[in-house]
């Protein structure tokens, strides 16, 4: 069967390499879904989810941007600006995130940059907790226990 070498890296980490059957995530042009043999892309990918299949199963990792470059004989590597595993995100400091941004979008005296900041963490903060929420009732892989901690 033919896989997809993958890596995931983020400035502080490689937090994924290994082999995958496929790749679905999201670019500037909508999702994407990246099979074996894809042809050659280079996209920017938004903030969400990240879902990558091997024989192993299926895992779930949040995206904050950055870019996905697929190249020749089945290699992706995605470089993030930021990624979490699902039972890796913290809700209730995403939620405070999420507070925090919506209470800086309702003053009245932002600049055209801090505004642009503020909406983009207001979308971090709203992936993180969708995707929390969407995994909650999944078990973490790694040690087995439930990943909705509250």
């Amino acid at each position: 069967m033919t896989t997809i070498k993958f890596q995931l890296v983020t400035p502080e980490k490689t937090l994924s390499n290994k082999e995958l059957l496929s790749i679905s995530c999201n670019t500037e042009l909508g999702q994407i879904t990246i099979l074996p043999n894809h042809i050659p892309l280079v996209a920017n990918l938004v903030p969400g989810e990240l879902i990558t299949k091997s024989q192993n199963g299926e895992e779930y990792i949040y995206i904050s941007g950055g870019f996905i470059q697929i190249n020749p004989n089945s290699e992706v590597i995605i470089l993030a600006d930021a990624a979490e595993h699902y039972f890796d995100i913290d809700l209730t400091r995403a939620e405070e995130a999420h507070a925090r941004a919506q209470k800086a979008l309702s003053e009245q005296k932002l600049s055209d940059e801090d505004y642009a900041k503020v909406a983009a963490a207001l979308e971090r903060s709203l992936g993180r907790i969708n995707i929390k929420r969407k995994h909650s009732h999944r078990k973490n892989p790694l040690t087995g226990q439930s990943a909705f901690k509250e």
